[in-house]
């Protein structure tokens, strides 16, 4: 074996913390004097052997798939000669997501702790070698029809197929296991090596298959380290989507989805000390707005809405007509929202989708607070955005229902999830007026409050999307509501000339489609994939005073400069476009 320049130690802590000095222990001897660099991946949430069934994996990913963008690629790039050296502890679906960001490099060497003694392995010289790999299942790579593949690996147990047909039926089954299952069977690389080998060559054999899969499920009794070995074979150009799943014997089903192993990696920003503490002041931030202001702002409102319809509590002389379809009456006056108990996290700075709500505390990650105070520098302004993105959730999780439970893939609806998006925007716009004018003072002039309260909103929104790196796509349903926000502006703009016009402008949700560019779908979730066309031209939809308008970029609208503007989230060019469109 020859010599590497170096060593970068992974240590992959998850249901235990892996030992540094166990670890090196267990290297060469020759490899004692040679440069070192230590990695340790953790998680923020608590990994617990028992409770792995209900582990949230999609935040464990995040955080490891950002640690390795921020601290582990630099260390990749600037340490050439040196070999990669994992020792892990972790739960299957998360070593195989990390392995799995590791697809472009070579020169790995597992380490694997043995179940008796206790004692980080490669080999293990007192044991005769005798097992082998069976592989049985393969489809032929012409046949048709396949709608699910899944397979099973068996290595520290055996995978029953009983129990995956339950989850996963009428699939094509392929079993890849050692003919002597044992939890330390793996007694060498080359014997770690076959495995893996086995499960790439099943892999490459799904991705040639003519049925065209677009997912594989992953059912898996395997050690750490050959987990993470299996995920450094996944490529992201080649091979189906990696359904993941976690065990547990006295669950039912006995099989949970954990980690869809993604065929191209989110870019993660890259979050400077700097950004950091910038995230955590916004948060704090956030949170004496929401148990001061808001607070203070709950008991005005409950005062103005007694007896009344919510939105005539915010706007008393409203004319009554402004707001005339029935599902705007039903609403909930902002003071029965939680929001007059909650207050925010300040211990937790990375947040799977972003945020979340629970107990009474919301949970925001830093990437929102950063590319908000990149895209808003007023500090009066950032507050607004802090109202209005709370005025918006408060209504999702009171009236819309969508909590932990029901927002589970919501994604797979993007119709339904637009328009409760439209009503509880226009919920927390209203209610942004009314806290301005109940709490700081009378507005004279609507229109440039609202285009205010626009602008506002929108780059809230696209805070969401910024990364600090262009848009290569989007969500469909996510575009759509730029759009539709950015005409609603227009429209204000133009025919917003009293707070009755203006109200019965935003009572009225604009449809609007964009065509012309390739779309995908992922995980139930449709997107534009904004660098490719479907055809020569782009063409937009509107559906406006009950007529039908088009217009597209063969003649000579400026289509291409929103799809631009979306790419490189610059709102003021999408509204320049929509300003253009309507006449």
């Amino acid at each position: 074996m020859t010599t590497p320049k170096g060593l970068i130690i992974l240590l992959h802590s998850g249901f235990a913390k892996v030992n540094v000095e166990e670890c090196l222990k267990a290297l060469p001897e020759e490899w004692g004097k040679l440069d070192r660099r230590v990695v340790e991946v953790t998680y923020s949430v608590k990994v617990e052997l028992p409770k792995l069934y209900h582990l949230n994996f999609g935040q464990c990913a995040l955080e490891h798939r950002r640690q390795f963008h921020e601290d582990i690629v630099p260390l990749l790039e600037s340490s050439s000669g040196y070999v990669v050296v994992y020792f892990g502890l972790s739960p299957i679906p998360l070593a195989i997501d990390l392995g799995q960001l590791f697809h472009n490099y070579l020169d790995f060497f597992v380490y694997q702790l043995h179940h008796e003694t206790k004692e980080w392995y490669r080999a293990l010289s007192d044991v005769s070698e005798d097992n082998n790999v069976e592989t049985t299942g393969i489809p032929d790579k012409d046949q048709k029809g396949i709608s699910n593949a899944l397979i099973r690996v068996s290595s520290s147990h055996f995978v029953n197929p009983e129990a995956t047909e339950s989850i996963i039926s009428n699939a094509a089954e392929v079993d890849i296991r050692f003919s002597k299952v044992d939890e330390d069977a793996i007694t060498s690389p080359e014997l770690m090596g076959e495995m893996v080998n086995g499960v790439k060559n099943a892999l490459d054999a799904l991705a040639n298959n003519r049925s065209e899969l677009k997912i594989v499920h992953l059912f898996a009794s395997i050690p750490c380290g050959l987990a993470f070995l299996i995920g450094t074979k996944i490529s992201p150009n080649i091979h189906p989507y990696i359904q993941t799943y976690q065990y547990s014997k006295t669950e039912d089903p006995c099989y949970r989805k954990a980690i869809l192993i993604k065929s191209a990696i989110q870019v993660e920003r890259t979050i400077t000390d700097e950004d950091a503490a910038r995230a955590t002041e916004l948060r704090a931030l956030a949170d004496k707005e929401l148990k001061g202001t808001i607070k203070e702002y709950c008991k005005v409102n409950q005062r103005m809405s007694n007896g009344r319809v919510w939105y005539l509590g915010l706007l008393p002389d409203l004319d009554s007509e402004a707001m005339a379809e029935p599902h705007w009456h039903k609403l909930p006056p902002l003071h029965e929202t939680s929001l007059k108990d909650d207050q925010f996290g300040l211990d937790q700075d990375t947040i799977e989708d972003g945020f979340c709500w629970k107990q009474n505390t919301w949970f925001v990650d830093d990437n929102f607070f950063i590319s908000l105070s990149n895209r808003i520098s007023d500090e009066n302004q950032v507050k607004q955005a802090i109202r209005l993105f709370l005025f918006h959730e408060a209504l999702h999780y009171q009236q819309h229902n969508l909590n932990d439970s029901t927002a589970v893939n919501i994604g797979s609806f993007p119709k339904v999830l637009e328009t409760a998006d439209y009503q509880a925007d226009v919920y927390a716009i209203l209610n942004e007026f009314g806290y301005h004018s109940q709490t700081i003072g009378e507005i004279t002039d609507p229109k440039t409050f609202f285009l205010s309260i626009i602008e506002t909103a929108t780059e809230t929104m696209w805070s969401f999307d910024d990364m600090g790196v262009e848009l290569a796509e989007i969500q469909i349903r996510r575009l759509n509501r730029y759009m539709i926000w950015y005409w609603q502006y227009v429209r204000i703009e133009r025919f917003g000339n009293t707070l009755d016009a203006i109200v019965k402008i935003l009572s009225e949700k604009p449809v609007i489609e964009l065509n012309g560019l390739r779309t995908k779908e992922e995980n139930n979730r449709f997107y534009f994939q904004l660098e490719q066309r479907k055809g020569d031209h782009l063409e937009l939809g509107v559906f406006h005073d009950n007529k039908v308008i088009r217009g597209g970029s063969a003649s000579n609208m400026p289509i291409e400069n929103l799809v631009a503007g979306v790419r490189e989230m610059k709102g003021d060019q999408v509204l320049k476009v929509m300003r253009s469109f309507l006449t």
